[in-house]
């Protein structure tokens, strides 16, 4: 994936997680963060689903991903 919204965290996971359970979006639409794996993320024709506002939206469309 190399869209320029996507931030890779170095390889080390955060203390008490599992690789690829951190991966957060920020909507395009409120700004809220929200979960999402790595596979449904890196599917450019797959639409995101933001929990907080209920739009959805491209992966390249995020403010911002970060994947862990």
């Amino acid at each position: 994936m190399s869209v320029d919204n996507t931030i890779r965290l170095p390889d080390h996971s955060p203390a008490g997680e599992k690789r690829g359970n951190t991966s957060w979006v920020q909507c395009a639409y409120c700004d809220n963060w929200f979960h999402a794996t790595e596979g449904i993320i890196s599917r450019a024709n797959v639409k995101l689903h933001c929990n907080h506002c209920h739009n959805e939206f491209l992966p390249a469309d995020a403010k911002k991903i970060i994947l862990a």
